[in-house]
């Protein structure tokens, strides 16, 4: 008992910076554990949590597929819900312009229920192939949640000579 007390006066500040040391690597060893490897298996983490009550069902993409393919200038529709991103692929015939395609994707919106929109963002690609007659064109839109419109992005490749 002497031999440690002598210890203990001859070392005390180098004791307790020690324990205080070691009680800091503790700490961050858990919170490094905690951060690198815990939480959630997804890969979008909790970002999904405000719409696991609310999926894209497939009735719903099969009704918007219905409603835009009725229009005479739409050639073919593909629609993916990914994450929080309702992805429209839109295929146009050669009797379409800009115009005309940008008018049916805006139209679309409206088949798409209300709540699905106050979740999901929106994207769309209208594509029109070019052949000899028409050059054709490929046109991005996006709509999110806090947005009541579509933002056009025109990414019609240019051909050069």
């Amino acid at each position: 008992m002497e031999k440690l007390k002598k210890t203990w006066e001859n070392n005390r500040v180098l004791i307790v910076l020690g324990v205080i040391v070691l009680t800091c690597i503790i700490v961050m060893s858990c919170v490094m554990v905690k951060y690198f490897f815990g939480g959630s298996t997804s890969s979008y983490g909790d970002r999904l949590d405000d719409i696991a009550d609310l999926p894209y069902k497939d009735e719903d993409k099969e009704t918007l597929k219905e409603a835009i393919k009725q229009q005479e200038i739409v050639s073919d529709v593909d629609i993916k819900a990914i994450g929080k991103i309702i992805y429209i692929r839109i295929l146009f015939n050669e009797k379409a312009n800009i115009d005309s395609a940008k008018q049916v994707a805006a139209t679309s919106l409206e088949n798409i229920a209300k709540e699905y929109q106050e979740k999901y963002d929106i994207q769309f690609t209208i594509v029109q192939e070019s052949a000899p007659e028409i050059a054709g064109f490929t046109i991005m839109g996006a709509k999110n949640i806090n947005r009541q419109n579509l933002v056009w992005n025109n990414n019609t490749p240019e051909k050069t000579e």
